[in-house]
């Protein structure tokens, strides 16, 4: 299992997570084998699998990857347009 972070580039940094796993992966991926499965999450486990692949290949999939708010204090911004979002896998 592997954990990525989401984070959105406003004027502040906000952060989420989600846990991927086996099962998560499977939901992504209907059509791979247990094997590739798993190659898939060492991948993520070790940067050598882009994790922003994952994450848009879920979007394509319809499949809803429900990130967690990590930040504890809340907060707002005035500022009105479009941000930035970055994935990072932590392990």
């Amino acid at each position: 299992m592997v954990t990525v972070v989401k984070s959105e580039w406003h004027q502040v940094e906000k952060r989420y997570s989600i846990e991927i796993d086996e099962d998560v992966l499977t939901d992504i991926y209907p059509d791979k084998e247990e094997e590739e499965i798993s190659t898939i999450l060492s991948g993520l486990e070790d940067g050598t699998y882009d994790v922003e692949d994952v994450i848009n290949d879920a979007y394509e999939e319809s499949v809803d990857l429900d990130f967690d708010w990590m930040d504890e204090d809340d907060w707002w911004t005035d500022r009105k347009g479009g941000y930035e979002v970055t994935y990072e896998v932590v392990a």
